[in-house]
C-alpha cells in the first residue's frame, strides 16, 4: 500500500466517525443563580441548568432535594425553591455531584449521555458505554 492510498483510506475513516467523537470542546456545568427569601432559597436558573445538562427537570429536582436534605418544589416559573437557606457553594457542589453521576459517562467522560430503559441505563453517544445508574 503506497502513501496516496493510505491517506485516502485514512480521510474516509474519519469521515466515518461521528461528529461527537471528533469534536473536543469543553462543557462547562453551570453556575448556580438564585436569591435567599426569608427561610428558603430559590434557584432562579434552575430550568436552564436542566436544559442544559439535556435532563428532565423532575429528575434533577428529585436528586438535588434528595443529596441537599431538604424539602421543596419546581415553582411555576421553573425556579427550585427550597424549604431552607443556603450557600452557593453548596447548591453548585450538589449540581456538579449531579453532572458526575446522571450526565458524565464514565468510560471516556463525554457529556453526551442519554437516560435509556425507563432511567435506569445511561448509554453514551459518544463511545456507546452502557452503565447502570443509581435509583433515586
Amino acid at each position: 500500500m503506497d502513501i496516496k492510498e493510505y491517506e485516502i483510506l485514512l480521510d474516509n475513516a474519519y469521515a466515518e466517525l461521528p461528529e461527537v467523537l471528533y469534536k473536543k470542546e469543553r462543557f462547562e456545568v453551570p453556575k448556580v443563580k438564585g436569591k435567599l427569601i426569608k427561610s428558603r432559597t430559590i434557584i432562579t436558573n434552575f430550568t436552564p441548568i436542566a436544559k442544559h445538562l439535556e435532563r428532565n427537570t423532575d429528575h434533577f429536582a428529585k436528586f438535588m432535594l434528595k443529596d441537599l436534605g431538604v424539602r421543596g418544589e419546581v415553582g411555576s416559573r421553573g425556579d427550585l425553591i427550597l424549604h431552607s437557606r443556603f450557600q452557593p457553594e453548596g447548591l453548585n457542589k450538589s449540581v456538579n455531584k449531579y453532572f458526575e453521576q446522571f450526565v458524565r459517562c464514565s468510560h471516556c467522560q463525554s457529556p453526551d449521555t442519554v437516560f435509556e430503559d425507563n432511567g435506569i441505563i445511561l448509554k453514551c453517544n459518544a463511545c456507546g458505554h452502557t452503565a447502570n445508574i443509581p435509583r433515586l
